[in-house]
């Protein structure tokens, strides 16, 4: 009988899209590690009381997806510089008694696009959670000269400009950070970049937007990533214009792997990306048998 000693969860809502339960319960299994995580969907309004919880029980520590991300950084007892850079917790883990917040999407983000050469200009769609760590990103990604960030609401992309901040790296040379601008969303379509990336939840599957995309109008050349680790009708169409596209399972296993390694010290093994590709291709058959929004997709987290 297995009798798991520690206990980790993913926190959302909604939360069935999530592999993280795949993945890291794979690699518990293949490292012979006696623990577990499961999917806690946790509303909004019960974020702090769920906190409040995990401080008295015996979590160890935990995945944070939409939409908590943002507002976790004020729960925890401590969060590390770069989840105070970025703005947004993703990653839970003990220390002592306190509740420490991190931040692995910004490498996650990262780790895919360091072999593709140079983006001058990036477009941001979207602003919450997952944007932050996009941004935080791209400042201090090299050749990026320009960022420019488009939401509906232009008041949260503007927060998002204003309050995400370099990442902290006292090894680096010193670099005149990319201007971040403002493009209003019924504008999106009227710049120019070399790259652009979906943060926003539309196109996954199991929502209202299941086959709608944030983006259309892909010119000249480029890179379309979509944090969503599912084929997406932003994809698509970025396929559809002669774009490279990239979606986020490449993101999801980099920022998983350093949460791995955070929480026990070991890399995430081969059998546990096995895992991971096996359910995404499973769920993507699914998706194409049953194509309607009753389906519950895929996300970075």
């Amino acid at each position: 009988m297995f009798l798991p000693q520690k206990l980790y969860g993913v926190i959302g809502d909604p939360i069935g899209h999530s592999l993280s339960p795949v993945l890291h319960n794979a690699a518990f299994q293949a490292w012979g590690i006696p623990a577990v995580l499961l999917p806690w969907r946790i509303a909004a309004e019960r974020l702090a009381d769920f906190v409040a919880a995990a401080r008295l029980l015996p979590v160890a520590g935990a995945c944070v997806t939409i939409p908590h991300k943002e507002k976790m950084l004020s729960l925890v007892d401590r969060a590390t510089p770069l989840a105070r850079a970025v703005g947004a917790v993703n990653t839970l883990y003990r220390d002592g008694d306190e509740l420490v917040g991190h931040n692995t999407d910004v490498e996650g983000f990262l780790q895919p696009l360091y072999q593709r050469g140079e983006f001058p200009t990036a477009l941001i769609l979207g602003a919450g959670g997952a944007a932050r760590a996009v941004l935080a990103g791209l400042l201090s990604l090299d050749g990026v000269r320009r960022v420019l960030v488009t939401a509906r609401r232009e008041e949260q992309a503007r927060a998002l400009a204003g309050e995400v901040r370099a990442l902290p790296d006292e090894h680096a040379a010193p670099r005149t950070p990319p201007a971040v601008e403002i493009v209003p969303w019924n504008a999106r379509h009227d710049v120019t970049a070399d790259l652009v990336i979906n943060t926003t939840p539309v196109g996954m599957s199991g929502g209202k937007a299941a086959f709608a995309s944030p983006f259309t109008e892909f010119r000249g050349r480029g890179l379309a990533y979509d944090l969503i680790y599912q084929a997406t009708p932003f994809l698509k169409a970025a396929r559809a214009a002669g774009w490279e596209t990239l979606n986020g399972r490449d993101m999801f296993v980099a920022q998983a792997s350093a949460q791995f390694i955070l929480w026990t010290g070991f890399p995430l093994p081969d059998t546990a990306l096995a895992a991971l590709d096996e359910a995404i291709t499973r769920r993507s058959a699914e998706q194409a048998a049953y194509p309607t929004p009753s389906m519950q997709g895929a996300s970075h987290a």
